[in-house]
């Protein structure tokens, strides 16, 4: 077996447009093909499984994880069903690695939870992304929800947790933080976010993808504030949280910053340097 580690640490959009992608508008397409190439990109380093962690499957007081061993069920988007009716879709799940990762949960302290349950549906937060990365559903999917009771430290835990668990369990994880950057929604689908929530996404884009995750780290708390991120910027913390600050990283983002309802969104992705 591998060496079990975290082997793409990633950000990738959702925005409900972008889930069929015959129908989605054209200011989206430089953001649908950077979401392309960074799946390209992460297939090739040949992870045993996607661990997603979406602003849309929120829970209240427990960090749940997805233990079914398959999921069956339809997609749909229950705040825009004009935009996702329905999608079904059959994606394999990875129930030793759920156990792997819930266990590591509670072991840092934290409250844990297992969805088991053959109702469980997948959000569009957790689907539309795969849509681009992984277009073929190749790779078995482990969920993990948000907790709105946990502040930007918490969220960190959670993500070393991913980390320790990806090192227990001898797998090769990719993470996907599910998310936008900036937030403060508007109506209108073409609308950018202001000039300095775009400015401050892109310091925040330049601090990761030239690997100053500690700087992003220290810095995150005032970013996320000052551009609204969203879900509160508790799912970007946890995406901070999966690095070891003892490795160099080296980071990149794929296609257009785009905007969506006056939201920035960007796939980011972060990989170990070669060097």
């Amino acid at each position: 077996m591998n060496q079990g580690r975290i082997v793409a640490h990633a950000v990738c959009p959702h925005t409900p447009r972008m889930a069929n992608p015959d129908g989605a508008p054209d200011f989206l397409a430089g953001v649908m093909d950077g979401a392309r190439e960074m799946g390209e990109v992460i297939r090739s380093l040949e992870p045993d499984l996607w661990v997603v962690h979406s602003t849309h499957w929120v829970t209240t007081f427990n960090w749940y994880v997805t233990h079914q061993a398959r999921h069956d069920g339809m997609c749909v988007g229950e705040e825009c069903p004009d935009l996702i009716p329905g999608i079904d879709y059959s994606i394999q799940g990875h129930p030793e690695f759920s156990a792997a990762l819930s266990t590591a949960i509670e072991a840092a302290g934290l409250p844990g939870g297992q969805s088991r349950t053959s109702n469980h549906r997948f959000d569009y937060g957790s689907y539309v992304p795969l849509v681009y990365l992984d277009p073929e559903f190749s790779l078995p999917v482990v969920l993990l929800g948000c907790c709105v009771m946990a502040d930007i430290g918490e969220c960190m835990a959670v993500g070393a947790a991913v980390a320790q668990a990806a090192k227990e369990s001898g797998r090769r994880i990719a993470f996907l933080a599910s998310t936008a950057l900036s937030h403060r929604l508007v109506r209108g689908p073409d609308h950018w976010p202001s000039d300095n929530e775009q400015k401050q996404d892109h310091a925040f884009i330049n601090l990761l993808c030239s690997g100053h995750v500690q700087q992003a780290q220290r810095q995150f708390s005032d970013y996320a504030r000052a551009v609204t991120a969203e879900m509160g910027g508790r799912n970007l913390a946890t995406f901070l949280g999966t690095f070891d600050n003892d490795t160099q990283y080296h980071g990149r983002q794929y296609g257009s910053y785009g905007q969506s309802s006056g939201s920035g969104n960007a796939s980011i992705l972060l990989t170990e340097s070669i060097e």
